[in-house]
């Protein structure tokens, strides 16, 4: 569903995130730990280009969402002057010696010599793989911290203001009228408020919700778009102790109907009980990943011993 491949990611001199690859297979929760700062959530931002990655690609359902690197491709490398002046320059006769030693030099620069051919390897890659990311977001659900509810509108135009954005003009084309379409988005966004029973607050504004009741409707905001994949971003550190368990509740809810999750989480009852796997990451890099049972009950990188010792 998702394949992060070394990512890196630099703010000015500040590395935040250094080659972090792993894959999110479809119907899969995935929870990711760790202390603040160590880059978790970067990393989900990057999963879906609200931060561009400095190297490395990001796909989706095998297509490339980042501009193609060519430091993961070997065809680009051994189609670049690099590669042409290794062969001449005797560093090895051998293809496969030439494209090592190509592969050394680019690990360490991160940069390939420019030419026809290097451009067209790229741009081969590029055209066969690549899909527009406004595209792709259609079908990745972002929930964050600060829930980023519109707050000059309504609880229903909330919910119903992606979908009508993305699919209402090609429904008017079918044959639709602009009353049906929208009493059409009415209807899916009044069926997703019935079902985490806030639909008496259809019409009201955000402001006179709380914690818990805007973090349950941007899920549901999410989820009116039918995405393929959630993204949470520390969906409930912005909330009271006491609202937590609502939104949880809707989270695990969406688990057990199969929905690929990555959940950026401090929880750690929570990571356990849903997650089919756990990253924990420090200091931009994956230090260890496991099953919930791997992680929580023998974990083996002496920062995450630490990390679990002092929060459980």
């Amino acid at each position: 569903m998702l394949d992060v491949k070394n990512i890196y990611k630099n703010f000015g001199s500040l590395k935040v995130l250094e080659g972090v690859s792993t894959q999110i297979k479809e119907g899969e929760v995935v929870a990711i730990i760790g202390a603040s700062g160590s880059g978790k959530s970067t990393l989900l931002r990057c999963m879906n280009l609200l931060e561009n990655p400095t190297f490395g690609e990001v796909w989706m359902d095998g297509k490339l969402l980042t501009p193609v690197d060519p430091y993961l491709h070997p065809e680009v490398i051994m189609a670049s002057k690099m590669y042409k002046k290794l062969i001449k320059s005797g560093m090895g006769s051998d293809s496969a010696v030439a494209k090592t030693k190509a592969e050394d030099l680019l690990n360490e620069k991160f940069s390939v010599a420019e030419g026809k051919e290097y451009t067209k390897a790229i741009k081969a890659i590029y055209e066969e793989n690549h899909i527009d990311i406004n595209v792709a977001r259609q079908e990745m659900g972002m929930v964050f911290q600060q829930f980023n509810l519109f707050n000059n509108k309504s609880v229903l135009e909330n919910i119903t203001l992606a979908p009508m954005k993305t699919r209402a003009k090609q429904m008017i084309k079918d044959g639709k009228s602009k009353k049906e379409v929208k009493q059409y988005f009415d209807e899916k966004a009044m069926q997703l408020l019935c079902r985490i029973g806030l639909e008496e607050k259809a019409n009201v504004y955000p402001s006179t919700l709380s914690g818990g009741q805007k973090q349950r409707i941007a899920i549901v905001r999410a989820l009116a778009m039918n995405p393929k994949v959630m993204l949470f971003d520390e969906p409930t550190s912005a909330l009271d102790p006491e609202m937590v368990g609502e939104v949880l509740d809707l989270i695990k809810e969406l688990a057990k109907e199969g929905m690929t999750m990555v959940v950026v989480t401090h929880e750690m009852g929570f990571a356990r009980e849903v997650a089919d796997r756990v990253i924990f990451m420090h200091d931009g890099v994956i230090a260890e990943e496991g099953t919930p049972s791997e992680i929580f009950d023998n974990p083996k990188h002496p920062r995450l011993q630490q990390f679990l010792g002092s929060i459980l």
